[in-house]
């Protein structure tokens, strides 16, 4: 089945494919699409569901309408000097997304052996999937997920191993010294993440949260 799959989805990008990409303002529209994506992806098909507008300069200033969008129907505006123009595309991407490799309860704080890496038609699902594994470990799971489902990020919630307000173990370290203090967090962090502390002396500093409490280190 999986070959079955993955040959479906080479002819569709075979057939879907636009013969006009050696066409400037393919390869622009193509350039500004491509930047988006800051993960691997296996494959991403623009294409034109309606006539693009004949514009007045052959490379205009492109920009997206909606710029948090990655996928699906978009709308890129096309300025040549002060004459702005849109134009209509379909943005058909094939990549890895994550999705629950058992059933994972509310509650949950997810682990590499809850999740699994599946490739698919990404504008076929929610934009809000999650595409790197890093970003649904060591989460919370706020419901029930089902085997084989995709994860959305709006699923999950941040597991913070101190929340704003907390007192906190400050360690300064440099070269051949160390100094412990504590202050008070002004921020979440989960483990790992940067978060700034108030230290007793009123002086705020910023760190890394691990098990042994902030970590600060002076050059």
């Amino acid at each position: 089945m999986i070959k079955i799959a993955k040959l479906i989805l080479a002819i569709f990008m075979l057939f879907s494919w636009n013969i006009g990409l050696a066409n400037p303002l393919d390869k622009q529209i193509n350039n500004l699409i491509s930047q988006k994506f800051n993960y691997k992806v296996d494959d991403v098909v623009i294409t034109y569901p309606t006539a693009k507008p004949k514009l007045d300069c052959n490379t205009p200033v492109l920009s997206l309408l909606n710029k948090k969008k990655q996928w699906g129907n978009m709308t890129i505006s096309a300025q040549c000097d002060n004459k702005k123009k849109f134009i209509q595309i379909h943005v058909a991407v094939i990549g890895n997304y994550i999705v629950a490799k058992q059933t994972i309860h509310a509650g949950t704080v997810i682990n590499k052996d809850d999740i699994r890496i599946q490739s698919g038609r990404l504008d076929k699902i929610s934009s809000a999937v999650v595409v790197n594994e890093v970003d649904a470990l060591n989460h919370i799971a706020l419901r029930n997920i089902n085997q084989d489902e995709p994860i959305r990020t709006t699923m999950l919630q941040n597991n913070w191993l101190v929340k704003a307000g907390q007192i906190i173990k400050v360690i300064i370290r440099g070269g051949g010294y160390e100094v412990a203090t504590s202050g008070k967090t002004l921020g979440n962090a989960a483990l790992n993440e940067k978060i700034r502390v108030k230290l007793n002396s009123n002086k705020i500093v910023e760190g890394t949260l691990t098990h042994q409490g902030v970590i600060i280190f002076n050059k």
